[in-house]
This record gives C-alpha cells, sequence and structure tokens, in this order.
C-alpha cells in the first residue's frame, strides 16, 4: 500500500510539474501577445495619427486656398475689367450689366460676400457658349447660377442673345 501511494503521489507530482511547465509557457505566449498587440496599437495610432495630420494640412491648405481666391475684391473685379477681357476673348459684346446689392454669407463655412450680376452679351452661339464657360473657368471667384441663350430664327434678326444671373464671391475674413 505504501508503494501504491508513493507511486500516485509521483505520478501526481510529475502532472504538477506538466502543469507548472506549461502555465509557464502560456504565461510567456500570453505576455508576447500583449506585447505585440500594445506595439501593434501603437503603430495604428501613430499611423492614423499621421494620416489625421496629413487629412487636416490638406484642408487647411485648401482653406487657406480657398480663402486666397475669395479675398479679391469685388471692386477690383469690375474695376479691372475681367468680364470685359473674358467677353473680348470669346469675342461677345456685352450689351449690359446689372449689379445687385452686396449680400453676406458663409460659403462653405467660410464668411463671405456676394454680389449677384445680370450679364446680357451677344454674339455667335458658339461663342457665347465660350463666354459662359470661361465665366466658370477664368472668373474663378465667379459661378453662372443661370443662363438663357436666345437664338434668332434667320440670321438677319441678328445675333444670338444671352442673359447671365453670375454671382462674384470675396472672402470678408474671419
Amino acid at each position: 500500500m505504501i508503494i501504491g501511494l508513493v507511486a500516485t503521489l509521483a505520478s501526481l507530482g510529475i502532472v504538477q510539474a506538466q502543469q507548472i511547465g506549461e502555465k509557464s509557457n502560456l504565461s510567456e505566449e500570453l505576455d508576447t501577445a500583449e506585447h505585440n498587440l500594445s506595439m501593434l496599437e501603437a503603430g495604428q495610432s501613430s499611423s492614423w495619427q499621421d494620416e489625421t495630420d496629413t487629412q487636416t494640412n490638406g484642408t487647411q491648405t485648401d482653406l487657406d486656398n480657398a480663402k486666397a481666391i475669395l479675398s479679391q475684391p469685388v471692386d477690383s473685379i469690375i474695376a479691372n475689367e475681367s468680364l470685359f477681357d473674358i467677353a473680348a476673348a470669346s469675342s461677345v459684346i456685352l450689351t449690359s450689366i446689372t449689379v445687385s446689392p452686396l449680400f453676406h454669407d458663409a460659403l462653405t463655412e467660410l464668411p463671405c460676400s456676394y454680389l449677384p450680376l445680370n450679364i446680357s452679351a451677344e454674339g455667335t452661339v458658339t461663342a457665347l457658349l465660350d463666354f459662359i464657360s470661361r465665366l466658370n473657368t477664368d472668373l474663378t471667384n465667379g459661378l453662372v447660377r443661370a443662363a438663357i441663350l436666345s437664338i434668332p430664327e434667320s440670321p438677319a434678326e441678328g445675333e444670338a442673345l444671352v442673359d447671365i444671373e453670375l454671382t462674384i464671391y470675396t472672402y470678408q475674413g474671419e
């Protein structure tokens, strides 16, 4: 019976020693996994921060560009004859320009003023379409809101006419 008891205790000792070894191995694996996870989280956090910084810098650059474009005063746009230059480049004749009062608003969260203009011009259909297109591209702080093209039925009736609703935006500062 003593031999059986000693054999049982020896078996239990061997099993316990194996369990202690396995527990030690599992503990080491858990520590390694926790370390790897913390390194991965730190790397992702750094990567996310870099990406956020890049996006923020890009957004700030876009905002600064918009401010620069819109900072040109409305009076200087009209005074420097941008509209007349665009009309000349398109080979159209401006027949009237009507300016409405200046309004204040926000354009994509930028405090702006905007000046509504109604422009009438005459020329060939191709030249008038080119004029409308140039107003949207060459006048960087202007936006064509509407254009109504009137085409005569016969050449004897004269040239085509266009009535344009144009809005010119200016940045007002913060």
